[in-house]
């Protein structure tokens, strides 16, 4: 394991399992790590596992949690080792592991293995599930899309959907930055004028936007101009602010959707940070162009089309044609943060859309095989100001009922046919799970909407309504 890996480390595990570590070869020019986690009190379910940005790092948090639900499960490293896109340089099938055949290669060899570890006797009847979040995310859309008989069910959770778009998107976001840079104390008086104008409208003033589609701030109140309170904007500031929460447009189609309103400081502080620039000059140089020797500064039109010109091994994970998925009878669970601070939701909303419109079907038919969630409050995965604790992935669980665990509940929509109507979300003091819950609520399948009727300041779980 790169050391860069380190801090996805298994915590202590409280079954035994039997271990397998193979790396396995993909052409002649790659290869794969895979590991198989085989449970000593098996369920009969087998799940996968997927990884998180350009990393080829095993997320073994969420194998401890799979196996610890009696799942044998794999891991693999997306073909390479370590946290950058370097391995893409020069090595297209080092790429195409990354997109789609590592986790293809491990889920096939690890229901192999599970069969010859549990007697095929025992796997007659054996279920297969997806988990991942992030590039997981989008990684198990590849699989519902390209391979529809993989798994009969997929918890996929803030997609990186539309990756070609987002490259642009960042690019253009932390140009805009760096020439009309935006302070700190900026993004907080930001953040507060948001707040003031939008938290209210679902009822309930508790710091978090329950439905950001209904958030449209006036923005030019930042305005120095008109507003002289410290931390307020010059006009190009307004601009820029202006670039990071619109969508990004090229020929008259959305790249990227923009971000949404209400968690600016996270937001703030992941673009200060140095992985969507990483993320850009890593896909630009190693996986699109081949040459280090290509800045971001010089980033324009001719590579937004060279970038859609270039999807290749559907790495983009649009496909709206879902009936191969449908007629398996496969379910897909998907989920999406309103404050994530690193992927759009607008991007998850969007490919919904997609979805429907390609599948003539309303909501009321996807209903029997898709249900998408948009979690209020949630940053990247996890993380946030809201009730975000939903049994997503390893570490984020509050419990094993499947109205607040989405893998169980997972479980329950492919094995008995009960769908969830709504995911409970837990919220612990100060994040500390050891210092108690501060609140719970029912997030609302897609497209309806949470309204407070309730007492005090939101945390009345049973005065939230989806309307």
């Amino acid at each position: 394991m790169d050391k860069t890996c380190t801090s996805n480390a298994a915590p202590p595990l409280p079954v035994n399992i039997c271990r397998l570590a193979l790396n396995v070869t993909t052409s002649n020019s790659s290869s794969t790590l895979v590991e198989t986690w085989l449970p000593e009190k098996w369920s009969g379910r087998f799940l996968a596992t997927g990884t998180g940005g350009l990393s080829g790092c095993i997320l073994y948090p969420d194998l401890a949690y799979a196996t610890s639900y009696g799942f044998a499960s794999i891991g693999h490293n997306a073909g390479h080792n370590g946290t950058s896109g370097a391995p893409f340089y020069h090595h297209p099938e080092v790429l195409q592991d990354f997109a789609w055949r590592s986790l293809y290669t491990g889920a096939k060899l690890g229901k192999s293995l599970t069969k010859r570890f549990y007697g095929d006797d025992k796997c007659k009847n054996m279920k297969s599930y997806y988990m991942g979040c992030s590039m997981g995310g989008r990684q198990g859309w590849n699989a519902v899309q390209s391979y529809p008989e993989m798994f009969d069910g997929a918890l996929v959770g803030a997609p990186v959907l539309a990756g070609t778009g987002l490259v642009p998107w960042f690019a253009t976001v932390l140009n805009a930055l760096e020439q009309t840079p935006i302070a700190d104390q900026n993004w907080a008086v930001i953040h507060e004028e948001i707040l003031g104008q939008c938290d209210r409208l679902d009822g309930a003033v508790d710091g978090i936007v329950e439905d950001t589609r209904k958030c449209k701030p006036d923005l030019e109140r930042l305005l120095c101009q008109n507003n002289q309170r410290s931390g307020c904007l010059s006009p190009q500031q307004l601009t820029t602010v202006h670039i990071v929460f619109d969508s990004l447009l090229f020929e008259g189609r959305v790249l990227s959707s923009g971000q949404s309103f209400g968690n600016e400081i996270q937001l703030s502080q992941f673009l200060n940070s140095p992985v969507p620039a990483s993320w850009v000059n890593d896909w630009m140089r190693y996986a699109l162009y081949g040459d280090t020797s290509w800045d971001r500064s010089q980033f324009g039109v001719q590579d937004i089309e060279a970038l859609s010109r270039a999807d290749t091994y559907n790495f983009a994970a649009f496909t709206g044609d879902l009936s191969a998925f449908r007629n398996h009878g496969g379910k897909v669970l998907h989920y999406h943060g309103q404050a994530d601070n690193a992927i759009p939701i607008g991007n998850s909303d969007r490919y919904y859309a997609h979805v429907a419109e390609t599948m003539h079907a309303s909501s009321h038919k996807l209903d029997d095989f898709y249900r998408y969630f948009r979690i209020s409050g949630m940053a990247h995965c996890g993380g946030g100001p809201g009730a975000n604790i939903l049994g997503q992935m390893g570490g984020l669980v509050a419990g094993s009922n499947p109205d607040d665990n989405m893998l169980t509940r997972l479980v329950q929509w492919v094995e008995h046919g009960q769908p969830p109507e709504f995911v409970r979300g837990t919220k612990f003091v100060n994040d500390d799970p050891k210092q108690g819950v501060a609140f719970t609520r029912k997030h609302c399948k897609y497209s309806q909407s949470n309204i407070y009727t309730g007492y005090g300041n939101g945390t009345d779980e049973s005065g939230w309504h989806c309307v």
